[in-house]
């Protein structure tokens, strides 16, 4: 056991393998009864000593085969409103002003917690003396619907204004910790680089970070119109299912229940369609072109494979063409007959090429580095090429899921995944990546093959 003393109180954690572990914090309050539907508030007092020895509730969501297939053994966590809670994870030593890394998971915004074990850190911090933070946010309908249309009272939004809460209390309370509140980086897959994205919109957000890496996902915001008629739709869905109660009066289940329902009417998507997001509000007042912290951009060389795998897995070609128009992407329907054209859509057009152009619009920033991430077993049914997701299991020196797929010999895998966590700590470190930065002469990626 390890105690540690802040501010606002103690907070006692576990001492293992040379490593601190603190699991379980709350960050902000309970975002149940009065405090539904609204932005969380963020804790900074608490009277008794926080237990923060074991992970806590995770987000409700739908079930995940993704969290399944990138887990080395069975586990399942229990789903409540009561979510709000981060970790932190750190070498077992007295020393200060530790690299922090905040890590946001993705999930299309409906799926995904920082207990999941793609995402626990450990083997980062084994090898690199930084801080490492995990944390939930709320997803689907609870975190990103726009409430206000059903009462003024309510907020939207409310999953960024956890991701808020979380740089909040990390700035307030890190040092306690080892870590630099002045050196904190911001890092995210998927739905999870969007949200960074969001918050890097915002201004008043810039005193809480100093840098973001952001892997495979580029932010569309839903517009307020988008937001609106999402939210009337959910309501009138709710009319059908539950007549006789409120929106209040819904269970998480319910809610759960009429987002399945909210999918079915949309109709199949891959998960491409994101159904819910966040809205466009008056805070994210600074285009992103204007960005001029240090930022590192990520993708694979085969992200749309995780979405498309075959062809027994394409969508109906006239609805993929319908996804792809959802996010203002227009194609051809020759372009989207076989499941490897549908694929191939996704890795240039719904990912790199929005990956790139962010890159090229950030003019006045100088400090940006572009990667691509190579990595692939062909003779291997489950990595046969370089899908969404799998540059985690590198990123995390995940090993031990690629063992549980019977990858047998992972000498070459070992290599490229500490050298991928030694860029991390680096970048984290130093705000620069240790090769060359993408400029208007050198366009290349990075590639971690």
């Amino acid at each position: 056991m390890v105690t540690i003393q802040t501010d606002g109180g103690s907070i006692r954690g576990i001492e293992k393998d040379g490593l601190h572990m603190f699991l379980g914090i709350p960050y902000a309050y309970p975002p149940t009864e009065h405090r539904r539907f609204k932005h969380s508030e963020l804790v900074t007092t608490w009277d008794n000593i926080i237990d923060a020895l074991a992970f806590q509730n995770i987000p409700p969501q739908p079930d995940n085969k993704l969290e399944t297939f990138f887990s080395s053994k069975p586990v399942s966590f229990n789903q409540s409103e009561d979510c709000l809670y981060l970790n932190i994870w750190s070498q077992n030593n007295q020393l200060k002003n530790k690299p922090v890394i905040i890590y946001f998971y993705g999930g299309g915004f409906v799926n995904g917690h920082r207990s999941a074990e793609l995402y626990t850190p450990e083997h980062i911090v084994e090898q690199h003396d930084a801080v490492v933070v995990t944390f939930n946010y709320r997803l689907g309908a609870l975190g990103y619907l726009d409430w206000p249309y059903f009462n003024q009272n309510y907020h939207k939004n409310n999953g960024l204004s956890d991701q808020i809460n979380v740089l909040k209390w990390v700035h307030r309370f890190i040092e306690d910790f080892g870590g630099d509140p002045h050196n904190i980086t911001l890092m995210g897959q998927s739905a999870g680089s969007m949200s960074i994205m969001a918050l890097m919109q915002q201004p008043e957000l810039d005193m809480y970070y100093q840098k973001v890496i952001l892997l495979s996902g580029t932010l569309q915001l839903d517009t307020l119109q988008n937001g609106y008629l999402k939210a009337q739709h959910f309501d009138k869905l709710r009319e059908h299912h539950f007549p006789n109660k409120e929106i209040e009066e819904l269970t998480a289940n319910e809610i759960l229940k009429l987002m399945a329902e909210d999918e079915k009417v949309s109709g199949k998507s891959k998960g491409l369609e994101l159904i819910y997001a966040p809205i466009d509000d008056t805070t994210m007042c600074r285009p992103l072109s204007e960005f001029t912290k240090p930022v590192v951009v990520g993708y694979t060389q085969d992200e749309g494979d995780c979405y498309i795998r075959n062809e027994s897995r394409k969508l109906v070609p006239q609805r993929f063409v319908d996804v792809m128009k959802l996010n203002n992407i227009r194609i051809n329907i020759e372009q989207a007959q076989t499941g490897q054209q549908q694929a191939q859509v996704v890795t240039d057009l719904y990912f790199k090429r929005p990956a790139l152009q962010f890159l090229d619009n950030l003019k006045n920033n100088s400090h940006k580095w572009l990667a691509r991430f190579d990595w692939s077993l062909l003779s291997h049914p489950a990595f046969n090429s370089a899908y969404h997701i799998l540059d985690l299991v590198f990123w995390f020196g995940k090993m031990e899921i690629l063992n549980a797929h019977d990858v047998k010999d992972l000498t070459s895998e070992k290599v490229l995944s500490q050298q991928m966590m030694n860029d991390l700590f680096y970048f984290a470190k130093n705000s620069i990546m240790p090769w060359a930065p993408y400029t208007l002469h050198h366009t290349q990626p990075h590639k971690y093959i």
